[in-house]
């Protein structure tokens, strides 16, 4: 198997129809990828809260399963409070408070799975 592509959003809690939209293009790229590509949704206000601090009325049987673990990227963007929804790909910052558009998208994951083939 070849290059798997972590690819992260972090979404307002509860979620705005832009994250409701992104999300939904996120899972049709894992859709059309799914040997490639893993989604990781990550919720404000719920993911790296302390318990006290958890809005627990939007949080879902879902949330209370353990996460893999966020890439630097996220947990740095997370902590400086990065405006949602924010998408990193690979590993790097691909969009912050728009819906990323499926084209866009695809030619990204495209793109790196052509750099990590063999030669």
């Amino acid at each position: 198997m070849g290059k798997r592509i972590k690819i992260e959003v972090l979404i307002a809690t509860p979620p705005t129809s832009k994250c409701d939209e992104t999300v939904e293009n996120l899972r049709e790229i894992v859709r059309r990828h799914p040997d490639e590509t893993s989604l990781v949704v990550f919720k404000r206000g719920i993911d790296f809260m302390p318990e006290d601090f958890r809005m627990e009325e939007y949080m879902t049987e879902e949330d209370y399963l353990p996460k893999e673990d966020p890439s630097l990227q996220m947990r740095t963007l997370i902590t400086k409070g990065r405006a949602v929804p924010t998408v990193i790909i690979d590993g790097e910052l691909f969009s912050t408070c728009e819906v990323p558009e499926l084209s866009k998208l695809e030619e990204k994951v495209t793109e790196i799975l052509q750099k990590s083939a063999p030669r």
